[in-house]
C-alpha cells in the first residue's frame, strides 16, 4: 500500500488480519498558515461501478447513490466533489458483479465515489474499518461486524426462567436496546434489518 500525506507531520497505519481492519491516524494537521485543509483518503479499485455507490442513512439502511444525479430534481453540477459527498454515520461501499469494497467508520464523516471504482473519505482524525470481500460477503459482514464495533454486547446473568434457552433472534432482526428500567421493567428494542 502506498500512502502519501503531503505536509503532515506524522502518520500511523496499522493493518490487522482479524477481520480486515485498517486504522488511520492523521495529524497534527498544520494550521500555522491559516489555510483550511481537508485530509481525505482515496481507495481505488478496478471495479466497474457505473457511478453507483451506497452510503448509510443515519446508521441504519444503506441507500444507493448515483454520482451527479438526484432522483427528485434536475441537478446542475457546479461543484462535482462537494455535491456528491454524503454524510456517513456507519459506512460506504461500492460493488460490481465480482466484488465489493465496504468501509465502516467509527464516527460521523463524509464520503463519496468521485470516480468509478473509487471510494473517498474525509478523515478528520478518525479510525476506519475496511473490508474487501467477494460480492455478498461484504453485506453479511457489514451487518455482523457493525454491532460488534459500535454496540458490543454486555453479558449479564440473573436467576429466572426462560421459555426456550436455545432460542435466538432471526438473522434479519437486531437487538437495539435491552435495558432494565425502574421497578424491574425491561426496555427491549428490536430492529428489522
Amino acid at each position: 500500500m502506498l500512502v502519501y500525506w503531503p505536509n503532515l507531520d506524522s502518520e500511523v497505519i496499522r493493518i490487522t488480519n482479524l477481520i480486515g481492519h485498517l486504522f488511520l491516524k492523521i495529524g497534527p494537521i498544520p494550521t500555522k498558515d491559516y489555510v483550511g485543509k481537508e485530509v481525505i483518503t482515496q481507495m481505488t479499485t478496478s471495479m466497474v461501478t457505473n457511478k453507483e455507490f451506497y452510503t448509510d442513512s443515519n446508521g441504519r439502511d444503506f441507500l444507493k447513490r448515483v454520482r451527479d444525479h438526484r432522483e427528485n430534481w434536475p441537478l446542475h453540477v457546479n461543484q462535482p466533489v462537494a455535491e456528491n459527498y454524503d454524510p456517513l454515520n456507519l459506512g460506504i461501499y461500492i460493488e460490481d458483479k465480482k466484488s465489493e469494497l465496504s468501509v465502516l467508520v467509527d464516527r460521523a464523516t463524509g464520503g463519496s465515489s468521485i470516480k468509478d471504482g473509487e471510494e473517498e473519505l474525509m478523515l478528520h482524525r478518525g479510525n476506519y474499518y475496511m473490508n474487501i470481500n467477494k460480492l455478498g460477503a461484504g453485506s453479511r459482514r457489514r451487518y455482523t461486524t457493525s454491532p460488534e464495533i459500535y454496540s458490543p454486547l454486555l453479558l449479564a446473568f440473573t436467576r429466572g426462567t426462560v421459555m426456550d434457552p436455545n432460542y435466538s433472534l432471526p438473522h434479519n432482526v437486531a437487538l437495539i436496546t435491552l435495558k432494565e428500567l425502574d421497578d424491574g421493567i425491561v426496555l427491549l428494542r428490536l430492529a428489522h434489518l
